[in-house]
């Protein structure tokens, strides 16, 4: 099997393209920068600009599935400019991928990167796939417009896979990176006492749920989380005790917390980044059969 991945260089699109060919699949790789990229036998780059809507149409030849993990990081102060590169940085990516769409009678699944996003920040009421309640904040306006350009993807006979991603539990890079930077600095620092829930899934069942989703055909919209969310206490609990102990612990009341955010004009970044707070489960992967590997932090032993 041939796939086709945009954003195959980035943070998840490294472990993903890894997996694919160590276990004999052939992976093609959109990148904007194609120097220095050592190709293979197995791993071949094609250049792409989605911000101009430019795409090498030999990438496609042969595909299967194609993959799309592509948008700028949303850990970025939300300037006016940022915020539009967002939200454009999704949709371009989108639009480019259905030139190549059309140009593959081959081409049998798309997969594309989502998030949990989407979601009200609520600690009391467990959201899944069916959830109706969806949010009206920043991002999850952003989610809503990135979804539905998926679904106006030009073909109806292929299979479309939306992934609502949630934090990606990975030492190299993301959420838990930052954390055991912090540790590193011996100190622990929460906000209200770590109180807010996180929906998280390991770098290792992320990679595994692609290729679940892929090997069954599966469609629709897929959680892509652990089925048990964790208090940030518990996450920085473990980083903890697999690190370093704390000199210093604190926490700082969230409406103190926001100050600094309130004066840059940017409270709602604080509010739905750093107050990230619900429980969001993976209903559709564990109906189909999805077996974690982590489905609790206790089974994570290492960072």
């Amino acid at each position: 099997m041939k796939i086709l991945v945009a954003g195959g260089t980035g943070f998840i699109g490294k472990k993903l393209c890894k997996f694919f060919v160590d276990n004999g699949f052939y992976v093609n790789i959109l990148t904007r920068n194609l120097y220095s990229k050592k190709k293979s036998q197995k791993l071949k780059y094609f250049h792409w600009n989605p911000a101009k809507f430019q795409v090498d149409y030999e990438s496609v030849k042969g595909v299967s599935v194609i993959i799309n993990l592509t948008g700028k990081n949303v850990f970025s102060l939300w300037s006016k400019k940022n915020r539009k590169e967002i939200l454009n940085s999704r949709i371009n990516s989108i639009k480019t991928l259905d030139k190549l769409i059309k140009n593959n009678d081959k081409l049998e699944h798309i997969i594309s990167a989502s998030a949990i996003g989407i979601y009200e920040n609520n600690d009391l009421q467990i959201q899944d796939e069916s959830s109706v309640n969806n949010s009206e904040s920043f991002l999850g306006n952003v989610v809503k417009k990135w979804e539905d350009e998926i679904d106006n993807l030009s073909s109806s006979k292929i299979i479309i896979s939306k992934l609502r991603i949630g934090i990606v539990l990975s030492k190299e890079s993301g959420f838990l990176e930052k954390l055991i930077l912090i540790n590193n600095l011996r100190v622990n620092p929460t906000i209200d006492n770590g109180s807010q829930w996180q929906s998280w899934i390991h770098m290792e069942d992320l990679v595994s749920a692609i290729n679940f989703i892929i090997k069954n055909k599966l469609d629709g919209i897929f959680n892509l989380v652990s089925p048990n969310p964790s208090l940030n206490s518990q996450l920085q609990s473990k980083v903890i005790s697999l690190n370093k102990k704390p000199l210093i612990s604190f926490s700082t009341p969230s409406y103190l917390a926001i100050i600094p955010f309130k004066i840059l004009g940017i409270s709602d970044f604080f509010n739905e980044i750093i107050l990230n707070n619900k429980k969001v489960y993976p209903k559709k992967l564990l109906e189909n059969g999805f077996v974690f590997k982590f489905d609790n932090l206790k089974k994570i032993m290492t960072l």
